[in-house]
This record gives C-alpha cells, structure tokens and sequence, in this order.
C-alpha cells in the first residue's frame, strides 16, 4: 500500500517512420506552426508505442487540458484509499479518521521542490470526507458531489466543477504524485525548452493559491505540460498497460469521451480529416506574453481512429493562437497528413 503512485514505465519509443511523416507534414504546412508543439503516437497492439514529435519536451501553459491531470489524481488518490482500507480493514465510522492518520502527515511533509517551505495550510491536504463516500463494506467510492464536479470538469470543462476537485485531492498529492509517477521532474523546470513536464498547482481561480513553474509561451505558470507527457498520459489510458487500473482507466476514459460527445474538442472542426475522435480534452486560455498581448491559445490531447484502417493514434498539441476554427485547421491537417503517410507510405 502506497499513497503516490509507482514510476510509470515510458510505454513510448521512438518511430523514424512516424517521425518522418509528421516532419514532411510539418514542412508540407503553412507558415506559423514553429512554435506549436505537436506529438503523435501510433497506437500498436502492445508497448512500446512508436512516437513522433516537436517541440515535444517543452513546458507550456495549456489551461484546461491540465484538467486531465486533477481527473487521474483523483482516480490514483481512490486507489490508495481503497489499498489501505482492504490492509486495515477499519469499521465505516473509522474510514476517514484512518485516511487523516495514515495519510496526512506523509503528503505534508513529502513535497516537491517548489512547495518546499512555503505556507500552503489548507491548500496541501486531500480534504477525504469531501471527496469520498464511506461504503458498508468500509470501502470508498467519490462522493456523489465530487463525482458530480468530476464529470463536469473533464465533460463539460467548468472551471468551478474543477476547482472543486483540485480541492478534493489537494496541491500536495497533485503535484508530488506526478514526481514520483515519472511525469514531474522537479530539478528540470529551471530549463522549459526541455523540462519535460506536467504541472498542475492551481484551481482555476476558485480561491487556492496558484503555485507556478516557469514556461515557454507565458509568464510562469500553474498550468502547464509538456506535450510528450500528456501523450504518456493518455497512451497509459488507450492502451494495455493500466495507468491506475481497468475500472479507473474504463471511468477516465468515459469521461473523456463524454467530452467527445458534448463538442468539447478541436482537431476534428476540419471536418475533411481522416480520423475521428474517440476521447479527448482540450486546453483554451489567453497567455500574458507576445503580440498581441492576451492572445488565446488552445491546446488538446485527443484519441483518434483513423478511418479506413480503424488503427488508432494519441494526438497532442498546443499553444496554437486561436481566433475562431479555421485557426485549428493547419494542425488537424498536418496530423491528418502524418496519419496518411505514415499508414500509407
């Protein structure tokens, strides 16, 4: 029984044939897609799973897509809970209080480097008896509440519902269960062109103190990742190798298609690309750096079916400037192209 999460093996390798699709892609595009980071992964049958990307290590600001990450926290933080009640089995009454005991003390006082010494009372802690629900049997389930705000932050994308779920699991857990997952490294985020990784240490404006790491495409920020992490991420979910374990990642990836159904998504406004969305969650916010200043960027990890051949694919990108559809269509077309090649040499 452990609180965080074990190391997350890698599950990607690099494809010099998928690489190559998305750069003859990449080259083949209009003009003003540089500074956009995009990864794609080839979804084989087992890992490793071949990927492609660029600018895949850099750190930026992607606002809602983030989200994705409060949803696995929730999910690993039920995992632990549930572990520790199936060794202790405590009686109901005893659940939380055991929860407080066991677990309190360890996310407090283990935490990355930037929260270390600062003053966080309030904003570290899983808040238990709000998130979960004390069964008969002493195991726990979300609460009807938390679940409620759970689906509409990664359905519907509410800030509010969100809030209330980074309340629930807390900066601590969020943040060093990505460390010690392998999707954090704390040492790293001096160097954002190449830290490599996936923050989130904010509520969406709803009262906790956002904690910031440096970026590329903003000032610093409580929202941020790597595109290569987020392709972790969501390979974990579409593929074989369990990212908590087969009844969260089926409820996550619910979730996430919900988000599909509900017209929470980007890459498939072009309506003329080859693949169809499956699940996915997108970031859209306004940076406070460049020209002009609070331009909107949008960003999506997404999982798609090609069409004709139904072989799937994670795709991820960011920091595109947004202004209405048309401003997605350059990548939908580039990930569409790369699909092609890369299916159809």
């Amino acid at each position: 029984m452990a609180i965080f999460p074990d190391l997350k093996s890698d599950l990607l390798g690099p494809d010099a044939a998928l690489q190559q699709a998305l750069d003859n892609a990449l080259a083949a595009a209009p003009q003003g897609l540089s500074g956009v980071p995009l990864g794609i992964v080839a979804l084989n049958d087992s890992a490793p799973h071949g990927f492609a990307g660029h600018l895949e290590s850099e750190i930026h600001f992607s606002a809602s897509l983030l989200k994705a990450t409060s949803m696995w926290a929730s999910f690993e933080l039920l995992r632990a809970a549930n572990e520790l009640v199936a060794e202790k089995q405590p009686q109901p009454a005893d659940v939380i209080p055991l929860l407080h005991s066991e677990f309190d003390d360890i996310i407090n006082d283990v935490r990355v480097t930037q929260l270390t010494g600062i003053d966080l009372t309030g904003f570290i802690l899983p808040r238990w008896d709000k998130i979960f629900a004390v069964q008969a049997d002493s195991t726990v389930t979300f609460s009807t509440n938390f679940q409620t705000n759970l689906t509409s932050s990664i359905a519907d994308g509410d800030d509010v519902a969100t809030g209330v779920v980074v309340h629930g699991v807390g900066f601590g857990y969020l943040t060093e269960g990505a460390a010690t997952a392998g999707f954090f490294d704390e040492t790293a985020t001096g160097t954002p062109e190449t830290a490599d990784g996936m923050w989130l240490c904010g509520d969406y404006a709803n009262g906790f103190p956002p904690q910031r790491i440096p970026c590329v495409n903003d000032t610093p920020t409580a929202q941020g990742t790597s595109v290569r992490q987020m392709a972790r991420l969501f390979t974990f979910l579409a593929g074989d190798a369990p990212l908590v374990d087969g009844p969260s990642d089926d409820a996550m990836l619910d979730l996430l298609t919900k988000a599909v159904q509900r017209g929470h998504t980007f890459l498939d406004r072009d309506p003329t690309v080859q693949f169809s969305m499956l699940q996915s969650k997108i970031g859209f916010g306004s940076v406070h750096t460049g020209t002009p200043s609070q331009q909107a960027v949008a960003s999506e990890a997404a999982i798609v079916r090609e069409n004709s051949t139904g072989s799937r694919f994670v795709l991820v990108f960011q920091n595109r400037p947004f202004a209405n559809n048309a401003s997605i269509k350059p990548v939908s077309q580039v990930f569409d192209a790369a699909i092609a090649a890369f299916l159809f040499p």
